[in-house]
């Protein structure tokens, strides 16, 4: 399965490679040209590879490889989906983010208070739950906790699933972020922590 950004610094890999088998040859001149195009490929990789997702009735922007799939699904909710990894592959790993306004976010309500009744839910939902860290920052300039489960679908044929959510009130909002992958492992880990980085709240 190729995913975009690996496939851009496999050619980075490439091109570096032949360049520095030329320098032999033409030294100054080479290196110059290398120093050019190692500057210049990040920035062309990214534009060309990723999109932008702007919407104006969403509060917030993101930017996602375009292999993946956004959707916009019940209450607002957005949804980044990854691609296949293989013909067999029939599980997705996705982030989705629900924003929710109420005046009382971030003034009589605090971020911790709303932090253990998130975890309640997402446990009543799985099987052999566990939690296996829970961790305070800032996202986006805000204290944000950042919550990481593991447990068993009930549903269906019980997969074993890995989830990190991001939980951030910004003004009277609450961002709920949640990713979810394969407990047994996740090749797509990276792509979604870049494109996680990439949302920012809409003022």
């Amino acid at each position: 399965m190729k995913e975009s950004v690996n496939f851009s610094f496999a050619i980075k890999i490439q091109i570096a490679s032949v360049l520095f088998n030329t320098l032999a040859f033409k030294p100054l001149f080479m290196n110059r040209l290398l120093i050019c195009l190692l500057l210049l490929l990040p920035a062309f990789s990214f534009a060309q590879d990723w999109k932008t997702f702007d919407q104006a009735d969403i509060l917030f922007t993101a930017k996602y490889p375009a292999n993946w799939i956004n959707k916009i699904k019940e209450g607002k909710r957005v949804f980044f989906t990854s691609p296949s990894e293989n013909d067999s592959d029939d599980f997705f790993q996705n982030i989705n983010i629900a924003v929710t306004t109420n005046p009382k976010f971030g003034t009589t309500v605090k971020i911790k208070d709303v932090i253990q009744d998130i975890v309640d839910k997402v446990q009543g939902s799985f099987n052999e739950f566990n939690e296996e860290a829970r961790n305070s920052y800032k996202w986006n300039g805000m204290d944000a906790f950042e919550i990481t489960y593991t447990g068993n679908t009930k549903s269906g044929d019980a997969t074993s699933v890995r989830i990190t959510q991001r939980i951030c009130f910004y003004k009277t909002r609450l961002y709920l972020l949640t990713y979810t992958a394969l407990k047994s492992g996740d090749v797509f880990a990276a792509t979604a922590k870049q494109i996680i980085n990439t949302i920012k709240f809409k003022p």
